[in-house]
């Protein structure tokens, strides 16, 4: 070793104590923040609840929380994850200590501040409000599967997977958390398949902890890979297995797989009110205008935004109220998504142009929008403001009729020459005309052709953007020619056919009405049918056609009646399709 590279290694290792002598100085200068949060407020006494204390700092050891305080509620279960990171010599470590908790009666409970002793500071959380409800009949508790000690035995790497709601509410946010165990170095770069999620929404979480933990006698570093999933579904929905492919070269490839993961979807409770779209979780609704003085046969814009916490991509536009005088256009989508511990938040942004048809001043109503509301277990209806507006008179309106002067101070036209003369023509050799370029065809080719190009060019990329940012609308253009496709290949044979009518018939339905059609029974998606305004004897078409499905599944008829149905269910489509249409057309007036 040179000189030079000792000194360089003395220097480096001096530096790393001196930095560790220097921590509770830091520490006690700057104050540690300790937060802690549940995953629900409300619960009955047969549930629990998961308790998590976040502590973060510039410090090396993190004392054990002090839940001595904790009255209300026994530990059943608790976890511990820390997390050190050096950014450029800035020391930053972020403790996680998970508990579940049981509560020990009903009634309104606290969870009391939760204190840390730092260096001799102490520090406390806020208080946390629960409330424990009676529950009727023991409600089965999600278990989260758990690594004993000797499972793993002598493995290097040891995957699972588990959910924190085994039977969640169609709509609730479930999160889903692939966890690989490693207790040796990766040769490559591992590839993680994660499930399809087939019959949900899902959002990835960016935020991906590791921690260590030991298990079977060994150390193992646990990375997760965290999903959050909306149902969209009824009943028992499957998560199929995920995967990891770990490289070790030169041998064979280490392939693990988790289980998969039965989860049962309930229904939401009876007496939604009419205007319920399915938006599950907690919102909060405000409308507004891009301006608030316009003229009359202007447009301006309507905007309305839902802001909170649930599956934010599938949130459907609040009915507007009625708006006399008022001309009312298509409306365009944007949302954005973010994640915020292991919640899905976010805001679902309608606008769409309004024209004013008559000057005067206005208020435009409330718009309400209706929600499922898991913390209090209700339907909730908000509404918001009403929005003030001013039209005036557009150009040319409300102006005094031309002025005509009559009277009888008539005066002839005096002769002043004499009469007109006729122009006379120009001799043929005088008359030197030559062809000019404007009556060329071609020279307003080459004008008109770049300017039709670029227009059409504009329009194409316009409505690629407007599809991209509004998926319904997308999916409701595109509804017909997916359940064609569908029907096409089941026409070609090779696959059932009746399954393939039932998955094109509810596929369409489902893409055009913007909400989940599958797992509804079928009365209960004629019921749903009838609140869309379609003409009742092609509701009753679709009811004979989802019978006709259902018996040609357990008793399949002649090659030439499945063909015939086939045609049938694609021209019920077609008419569906027409009727759709002259519903938007109807609307839009």
């Amino acid at each position: 070793m040179s000189r030079i590279t000792y000194h360089v290694l003395m220097i480096f290792l001096f530096g790393l104590i001196f930095s560790g002598s220097q921590a509770p100085l830091a520490l006690a200068q700057d104050q540690v923040p300790i937060t802690a949060t549940v995953d629900r407020t409300i619960l009955s006494t047969k549930e629990q609840l998961i308790l998590t204390v976040t502590v973060t700092g510039d410090f090396l050891d993190i004392p054990n929380p002090d839940l001595s305080q904790l009255a209300d509620f026994v530990v059943v279960n608790s976890s511990t994850s820390t997390q050190v990171s050096i950014i450029n010599g800035d020391l930053t470590t972020q403790g996680v200590f998970v508990y579940t908790l049981q509560p020990l009666r009903e009634g309104g409970l606290v969870i009391s501040p939760i204190t840390i002793n730092l260096s001799g500071q102490i520090y406390q959380t806020e208080p946390i409000d629960i409330r424990v409800v009676t529950s009727s009949a023991p409600l089965p508790t999600p278990t989260v599967p758990v690594v004993e000690p000797g499972t793993l035995g002598s493995q290097d790497f040891f995957v699972e997977a588990d959910v924190d709601n085994l039977r969640p509410y169609l709509g609730q946010q479930v999160t889903y958390t692939f966890k690989l165990y490693q207790a040796a170095g990766f040769i490559g770069q591992p590839d993680y398949q994660p499930p399809s999620f087939t019959n949900f929404w899902s959002q990835t979480i960016v935020n991906q902890p590791t921690y260590n933990m030991k298990a079977g006698g060994r150390d193992y570093l646990v990375t997760e890979i965290r999903t959050a999933l909306f149902p969209a579904n009824l009943g028992p929905v499957t998560i199929s297995p995920a995967k990891i492919v770990i490289p070790n070269f030169p041998y064979q490839d280490i392939v693990l797989e988790t289980e998969a993961i039965t989860v049962d979807v309930q229904s939401l409770p009876d007496g939604a009110p009419a205007d319920f779209k399915g938006a599950v979780g907690q919102f909060e609704i405000r409308a507004g205008l891009s301006k608030n003085e316009t003229v009359v046969n202007e447009p301006i814009t309507l905007i309305v935004e839902i802001k909170g916490a649930g599956n934010i991509e599938a949130l459907v536009e609040p009915p507007l109220p009625e708006l006399p005088n008022w001309r009312v256009f298509e409306s365009q989508a944007q949302s954005t998504v973010e994640v915020q511990g292991d919640r899905v938040y976010g805001t679902r942004r309608f606008e769409r142009l309004i024209v004013p048809g008559q000057a005067g001043s206005y208020t435009l109503p409330p718009i309400n929008f209706t929600y499922f509301d898991l913390e209090a277990g209700q339907y909730r209806t908000i509404a918001s403001q009403p929005i003030p507006v001013v039209v005036k008179p557009g150009k040319g309106e409300d102006l005094p009729p031309p002025v005509i002067a009559v009277g009888p101070n008539k005066q002839e036209v005096a002769l002043l020459a004499g009469d007109i003369r006729h122009i006379k023509p120009v001799p043929a050799v005088l008359n030197g005309e030559e062809t000019s370029l404007l009556n060329e065809p071609l020279y307003w080719s080459a004008w008109v052709l770049p300017v039709l190009l670029v227009g059409g060019l504009w329009m194409w990329q316009n409505r690629r953007q407007y599809l991209l940012a509004n998926a319904a609308y997308a999916r409701s253009q595109n509804a017909r020619r997916t359940a064609q496709k569908i029907l096409a290949e089941a026409q070609r044979g090779g696959v059932d056919s009746y399954a393939a009518a039932h998955r094109a018939l509810l596929g369409y339905l489902s893409d055009k009405l913007s909400r989940p059609t599958t797992g509804l029974t079928n009365d209960s998606l004629v019921s749903l049918l009838k609140t869309t305004q379609l003409n009742p004897a092609l509701i009753e078409r679709v009811q004979e056609a989802l019978a006709q499905i259902d018996i040609g599944r357990f008793a399949p008829g002649s090659e030439a009646a499945v063909g015939s149905f086939l045609a049938e269910t694609n021209k019920l489509i077609n008419d569906l399709e027409k009727s759709f249409k002259d519903l938007e057309i109807r609307n839009k007036k």
